[in-house]
């Protein structure tokens, strides 16, 4: 805001707004008929959504039932591009998730920082398996939404604006009859349950180290711990007297596993210890069919992929369908600097006799180097 003086006049007042702005949309994609996408659209082949404008531009979802490619041939695939070519690009974060039955995103990926759109669409070659999808609630009467939530970012811009308007208002008195709701504290209730052992009526053992917990609770939380506890046949005894053993964990991984059952969160973690929990989490989820804390591992995961680990990793996300992970590590070999130091590290022989089930990914990307090189 600038002002000038002429003589004995009342100062002249004007005021200009650097406007760094957004504007956010959503896109709702139903795939009503999703087995006849998957019989007709062999991988590599999309289907295109309607086109739809956000953020002054307009756009529009390529669907893969098949995947983008053989690498992805056991997925759905789902990019979302620019309906024109655009030369400065446009600078946008984007978000696809699965409605469930109750019509809520209940499984969703984003693209973390914003991406800049020219005439390549970003996205998930990945998405979701189709073995998940496919025995999941996302998928019911052979009908699948999808829905892209979008943000665009405009281009700065400068513009004249009413003095009044750059002038802040004084801030309101506070009202003796406002109402201040606090944040929900039903997790700190629970995890105060799960400290104290109060009410507790089942035990576990695992490492040596015995668990008090509440039965009902973990019903709740895990379909595999419902049907031991209380369906047919069920497993754990139904008295707080007897003792279930579990041999296959460790005490520190059980105890992050009941944190995240009580309190929908895991326990603080370093750096060295969170890269060698995370993996038994996963597998932890995977048993107990606990679909959020796979997903919440996974997405930790992926903060470690470096060239040390990018092998090892891949290796993991292939063996456990943790299709981001395998996503997030194939998209960091595309580098092909990093992908020729991390053979010449690995060696070509122990590549294939070490991580056999990863060996054909590499090499597909070497040949891809080779073919751009020559």
């Amino acid at each position: 805001m600038s002002t000038t003086t002429t003589g004995s006049r009342k100062p002249v007042r004007s005021a200009s707004a650097i406007i760094a702005g957004t504007e956010s949309g959503q896109h709702l994609l139903k795939i009503d008929g999703y087995s006849r996408t998957k019989d007709e659209l062999p991988t590599g082949r999309e289907i295109k959504s309607r086109s739809f404008r956000v953020g002054g531009h307009r756009w529009f979802i390529n669907y893969y039932p098949n995947g983008f490619n053989s690498d992805s041939a056991d997925c759905i695939s789902i990019f979302l591009h620019l309906d024109y070519n655009v030369a400065k690009g446009v600078k946008a974060w984007y978000k696809f998730s699965l409605l469930d039955r109750a019509g809520r995103p209940s499984y969703s990926r984003d693209s973390g920082e914003a991406d800049i759109f020219r005439d390549l669409g970003w996205g998930y070659r990945s998405f979701i398996g189709r073995e998940l999808l496919e025995t999941s609630e996302y998928l019911w009467d052979d009908c699948l939404t999808i829905i892209c939530d979008l943000t665009v970012y405009k281009e700065l811009e400068t513009e004249d604006i009413d003095v009044a308007a750059a002038t802040p208002p004084a801030p309101p008195l506070p009202s003796p009859t406002t109402v201040v709701v606090p944040p929900s504290d039903l997790h700190r209730h629970l995890g105060g349950l799960l400290a104290t052992g109060d009410g507790a009526d089942v035990t576990f053992e695992v490492d040596g180290k015995m668990f008090m917990a509440h039965r009902w609770v973990l019903a709740a939380r895990s379909p595999v711990f419902r049907v031991n506890l209380f369906g047919p046949g069920k497993e754990i005894p139904a008295t707080g007297g007897d003792v279930v053993h579990i041999d296959d964990m460790e005490a520190q991984d059980f105890t992050a596993l009941l944190c995240y059952m009580y309190t929908d969160s895991l326990p603080e973690m370093k750096g060295g210890e969170a890269a060698s929990m995370l993996p038994d989490l996963v597998v932890a989820a995977n048993r107990y069919k606990i679909e959020r804390l796979r997903l919440l591992c996974e997405q930790k995961l992926c903060e470690y992929v470096n060239g040390r680990t990018v092998v090892a990793m891949l290796a993991f996300a292939e063996e456990h369908h943790c299709n981001g992970l395998k996503e997030k590590c194939l998209s960091f070999l595309d580098d092909p600097i990093k992908l020729r130091e991390i053979v010449k590290a690995e060696g070509l022989e122990n590549l294939s006799k070490n991580y056999p089930s990863i060996f054909k990914d590499v090499i597909a990307k070497l040949a891809a180097i080779v073919a751009v090189a020559s």
